[in-house]
């Protein structure tokens, strides 16, 4: 924190209480600190996110309350009241003093993002200008940026107390309103210094100068440096930073107010040639950043070029407003997607990562425990978080050894896509079924599924599969929006990275367990299919909407006759599985995206009713548990509150139980998998799960990891 303040007036009239208390740093700068009514105007839209996460909070801290009560102190609530009670400090060059004509209220100012200088950061021989943190260029580009002499500029290190640890706290918990309520926000890639072509890009390829669908590509002239820039920027310390991640997401740059109007879109400043600076807005960074990425090879896109900003592009910062259905159910942001996007990213103090979720999210709590030393104790709390306003991800994360905490392992695990940006919205209030939670056991609602397990055998039930595709089964590429001239290793997906003898094996497999549940089962996992996997997952991004390949026409027949003749009186009717829907079955059983659902693990037939409908399991993942005892004394359950999340998760808990005195008492999880194409489990349970020949059963169980 700079020091040499003085608190002095502007003039010899005193201050009207609605002005700024005002204060000097050295020769050229002065600081304001902001009145509780000039921050309840300017915080005003940023505070009303917070009031809409009300309702939130408080079921988290209840739900916290009720299942762990040794952790829900650890987070306080926040609202309008604890941000208008934050100081809220602004700078200014002293030479626009003579803005403030009217009282030194402020109308609107600028927020800085940037990586704090460590080492050789920005890089050796660095010079910061005056009592700024940046060189005199960048100072330059900052105020140039202000559209008035009133326009404030916010610096984390300027603007909060560094040696108070209380206005630090309190400073964290509204840095998303922070950031949120600015003017623009400047992000300084200090690091990054452009070449003259490389810095004139934006103005020549911009939004107003390029083709607005999704295969345009620069010519071959501009590729060069494209290429050049894309690899300048990428190495940008801004990229890797979670403080960084969470400045820009809840800035919010994909909102019209930011994306509609340009003096309010984020604006990149970085070197140029000599002692020169380039701006340019986000908008057209991004459209450079994009056609760069699809410019490179497929194996440096996802190796030694991988994009640093991808946790950005990927789209899960999108997720931030609350959305409505048609029940009134409210449907909130993945609390685990933040803590996955912020895990990949750098952080000196681990407990930070748990304020920058809370922020980016939207969520009215601020995190006031302990400092944390290990990234298990931020999972551990960032799923309780998850859970208590009802996302039931944790309940599906899965791998290879349970999650470890103080020295014993617990029921949660690390994911096996501990990485992933992109989970759905969740439910609010959706997990009814938990009971007690502590860092080793969980106790929750379980359906056992009481019959035995129905494998699939290679030698016997292949034979139908040939009569439907006689030879090697054909895979069936996506196609992509992208320009002929693009090669061919633009795609994961192609000939030459995929082999169709390879996957044959795995395909009949899946293919002969639809066969042997029957064609009520296969409509019934084909709607599901299309529902929850093919229309958010599928048709989006660079590839174009999964359509029917006509070539899979002829085995969509066969594929019918071997599903055998349609439904009984007894069972419910699914939609029409006719040769077209066959057909586009096919398609997606063909497509190489499938094989995490189509599964490189021996699927299992699951019966799910006392008249014999079937399920699938697939994808199955184990730990050290699996292989600790008799299979025989395996068992399969799937928590309540994960039976109509959609199949995508790995919502099959395959259970060991654990005796004591020859009593169980309690079951440790030993693997997860997928479960395909079942039919309603809780109608079942309500008519049938009483009965002593009941398929399945519910219970309430102590699992432990």
């Amino acid at each position: 924190m700079a020091d040499n303040t003085a608190e002095l007036a502007l003039s010899g009239t005193s201050a009207a209480p609605r002005d700024a208390d005002i204060g000097y740093i050295g020769d050229n700068l002065f600081r304001l600190s902001l009145t509780r009514e000039n921050k309840a105007e300017i915080f005003e839209y940023g505070m009303s996110k917070l009031d809409q996460g009300q309702p939130e909070a408080e079921l988290m801290l209840r739900n916290l309350t009720t299942w762990c009560p040794d952790v829900v102190g650890q987070f306080s609530p926040r609202s309008s009241e604890t941000i208008l009670d934050t100081p809220f400090r602004l700078i200014f060059p002293n030479h626009h003093k003579h803005g403030f004509d009217n009282g030194l209220y402020v109308r609107q100012y600028l927020a800085i993002s940037y990586c704090w200088h460590v080492d050789d950061f920005p890089y050796p021989q660095y010079t910061p200008h005056d009592h700024w943190p940046f060189s005199k260029p960048i100072v330059d580009a900052i105020l140039r940026a202000k559209g008035h002499p009133r326009e404030g500029i916010w610096i984390d290190q300027i603007c909060i107390d560094q040696n108070d640890s209380v206005d630090k706290q309190r400073s964290v918990a509204a840095m998303d309103v922070i950031y949120r309520s600015c003017r623009r926000l400047l992000i300084l890639l200090e690091d990054v210094e452009l070449t003259n072509a490389e810095a004139r890009l934006s103005e020549v390829y911009n939004l107003h100068t390029t083709a607005s669908d999704r295969s345009w590509l620069p010519g071959h002239e501009a590729r060069a440096e494209f290429l050049s820039f894309y690899k300048k920027v990428n190495k940008a310390r801004w990229w890797t930073r979670a403080w960084c991640l969470h400045e820009f997401n809840t800035n919010e740059p994909w909102t019209d107010r930011r994306q509609c109007d340009l003096l309010r879109n984020a604006m990149f400043i970085m070197n140029g040639p000599g002692d020169s600076t380039v701006k340019m807005e986000w908008i057209n960074l991004q459209l450079i950043m994009s056609a760069a990425l699809d410019l490179l090879p497929i194996e440096a896109k996802f190796g030694s070029m991988y994009f640093q900003g991808w946790t950005i592009f990927t789209g899960f910062i999108n997720q931030d407003a609350s959305r409505v259905g048609d029940d009134n159910t409210i449907w909130r942001p993945s609390i685990m997607s933040g803590h996955n996007g912020v895990a990949q990213k750098g952080c000196q103090n681990p407990a930070d990562r748990i304020s920058i979720m809370l922020n980016m999210g939207e969520r009215a709590l601020a995190y006031t425990g302990e400092a944390l030393n290990r990234k298990e104790e931020v999972l551990y709390l960032s799923a309780l978080l998850a859970l208590a306003a009802g996302e039931t991800y944790p309940l599906s994360m899965m791998d290879s050894r349970p999650l470890n905490l103080n020295g014993r392992d617990s029921w949660l695990s690390q994911s096996i896509a501990s990485g992933e940006t992109v989970i759905p919205r969740f439910r609010l209030g959706g997990v009814q079924g938990i009971h007690q939670i502590s860092k080793q056991k969980i106790e929750l609602d379980l359906i056992f599924f009481d019959r035995p397990l129905i494998t699939v055998n290679d030698e016997d039930h292949f034979p139908p599969t040939y009569n439907v595709f006689p030879g090697i089964i054909p895979i069936t590429y996506p196609e992509m929006h992208v320009t002929e001239d693009v090669p061919e290793s633009q795609s994961a997906y192609s000939p030459k990275t995929q082999s169709a003898s390879d996957n044959d094996q795995y395909r009949r497999r899946f293919l002969a367990a639809c066969i042997l549940n029957g064609h009520d089962f296969t409509a019934r996992l084909w709607e599901q299919l299309k529902r929850e996997v093919v229309k958010p997952n599928y048709n989006q991004g660079a590839h174009k909407d999964l359509a029917p390949n006509q070539a899979l026409r002829i085995p969509a027949q066969r594929l019918l006759e071997e599903l055998g003749a349609p439904i009984t009186e007894n069972t419910p009717t699914p939609s029409v599985f006719n040769a077209e829907e066959a057909t586009f079955f096919l398609t997606w059983v063909t497509d190489p995206r499938s094989m995490y659902y189509v599964s490189f693990t021996l699927p299992l037939r699951v019966q799910c009713t006392i008249d014999g409908r079937q399920a699938m399991m697939t994808s199955i993942f184990r730990n050290e548990n699996y292989n600790s005892g008799p299979l025989e004394d395996l068992r399969i359950a799937i928590p309540t509150d994960l039976v109509n999340v959609g199949c995508i998760p790995l919502r099959f808990w395959i259970l060991r139980p654990v005796n004591d005195d020859n009593n169980i008492v309690r079951w440790k999880i030993a693997a997860k998998a997928m479960l395909l194409g079942e039919p309603d489990l809780m109608e079942e349970l309500r008519l049938n799960g009483d009965k002593e020949d009941a398929a399945v059963t519910i219970k309430r169980l102590i699992v432990e990891g």
